[in-house]
């Protein structure tokens, strides 16, 4: 009797676990995503004024500060009668022939350097040495602190494909 009641009872959960679950409409979780308008949106932000202020504070130290840690290559380096005068000769040359490279020459006694570029990564730097390392072979990368001007780009509103409305 008892084997009955505990059979029938576990038949009525099971068959009560069966046909509750109802399925679900695959059409209406992608409907909404198929017309193009209902993904536009609006982004809005909230922040505190501290949040600002403290955005603007860091803008201001990075302007007065326009240097980092980054990458040039070291082109030459003499000592000796005449360095300072080989070292400028050097980098008329480098100016007439890369235009578009910034040129740089460091003392440290009693070395005169010649150096190139503003590079941010050890990449972007080994990239251009591999541009002029056949006119310089004994170019290499060194790590310095160079200058990188502070700039805002607001480009968000030239391209429409990035526009957020």
């Amino acid at each position: 009797m008892i084997r009955i009641v505990v059979i029938s009872f576990f038949l009525v959960l099971f068959s009560t676990l069966l046909f509750g679950q109802s399925s679900i409409d695959s059409n209406f979780i992608y409907k909404t995503a198929i017309v193009p308008t209902d993904t536009v949106g609006e982004v809005v932000i909230f922040q505190q004024e501290n949040v600002q202020s403290l955005l603007d504070k860091k803008i201001e130290v990075n302007k007065a500060k326009p240097y980092q840690m980054g990458y040039r290559l070291q082109i030459m380096s003499v000592t000796g009668a005449n360095s300072r005068d080989k070292v400028n000769m050097e980098k008329a040359k480098i100016l007439m022939e890369h235009k578009d490279v910034k040129v740089y020459i460091v003392y440290n006694s009693p070395y005169f350097k010649v150096r190139l570029g503003d590079f941010r990564t050890k990449l972007d730097a080994v990239h251009y040495l591999q541009e002029i390392i056949k006119t310089y072979p004994q170019a290499f990368v060194v790590r310095d602190k160079v200058n990188i001007p502070y700039i805002i780009e607001e480009k968000l509103g030239e391209n429409n494909s990035n526009k957020i409305e």
